[in-house]
């Protein structure tokens, strides 16, 4: 079912009451949602071309902007599993940032490296990566300026499906909710809204967010916590660090 805002530049369109090229033609955005509400709440992931578009503008009573394939402010990263970026976002300067997730991320890839050449585990050993900001809280800032750390385990050019928006769709679900989007899937589907993934794989750690997509959902999952847990060990270690030399200041 559409939203207020479609429905309204839907009637403009039809009316002939639009000034503009723009206007008189449906954004992408909204051509998305119509799929989306043509399958929801089918289980099958929508298909990875809806991401082509995906460095465009929209309009939307949900979102200001779409999600970026190539966010601004990224920078590469050398880790040898995969292709790595870091997304500049509005929380710099907190306890948690880029280089404490990017290290949380390196800590786990060894076991995480080991188990993606078991295809019991992944079917084609690749991976996406996304790790929140935990000082960023939704309804206080857009959900790509929360995002800390993204990296791809293979090379994406060569997937299968579209791992990286499946991964973002799952940390969206949780950063939203709180929730292992397991437990929402399970025993949660009340707080499901339209347009919400119906996948799982991601977990929220003592709101420390952290989605995974390659894998089965359970390994997806048991990848994500362990990542979890070293973003909030090296939170207590640079905490533990800070007061021990603001100890040794005074």
């Amino acid at each position: 079912m559409k939203d207020t805002h479609a429905r309204s530049r839907e009637s403009r369109r039809v009316e002939g009451r639009c000034n503009t090229a723009p206007e008189k033609v449906p954004t992408y955005q909204e051509l998305l949602d119509e799929s989306l509400d043509q399958t929801f709440p089918a289980s099958d992931p929508i298909s990875p071309s809806a991401a082509m578009h995906a460095e465009q503008a929209i309009q939307s009573a949900r979102d200001s902007r779409d999600w970026a394939l190539a966010p601004d402010g990224a920078q590469a990263c050398d880790a040898g599993a995969g292709t790595c970026q870091f997304v500049a976002h509005a929380g710099q300067g907190a306890l948690v940032d880029g280089a404490l997730a990017r290290q949380a991320v390196e800590m786990a890839l060894p076991a995480i490296d080991k188990a993606l050449t078991s295809p019991e585990v992944s079917g084609m050993g690749v991976l996406s990566i996304i790790v929140m900001d935990p000082a960023a809280l939704p309804g206080k800032g857009h959900f790509d300026e929360a995002i800390l750390l993204e990296h791809a385990i293979g090379d994406p050019d060569t997937w299968d499906a579209d791992y990286a928006g499946f991964a973002r769709a799952k940390a969206r679900l949780s950063w939203e909710t709180g929730l292992d989007s397991s437990v929402v899937q399970a025993t949660r589907p009340h707080v499901l809204r339209q347009g919400d993934t119906l996948l799982w794989g991601s977990v929220c750690l003592d709101g420390i967010v952290v989605a995974v997509s390659g894998a089965h959902p359970w390994f997806d999952e048991a990848f994500a916590t362990a990542i979890a847990a070293n973003v909030r060990a090296l939170a207590k270690q640079r905490q533990a660090q800070a007061l021990q030399e603001r100890k040794l200041s005074v």
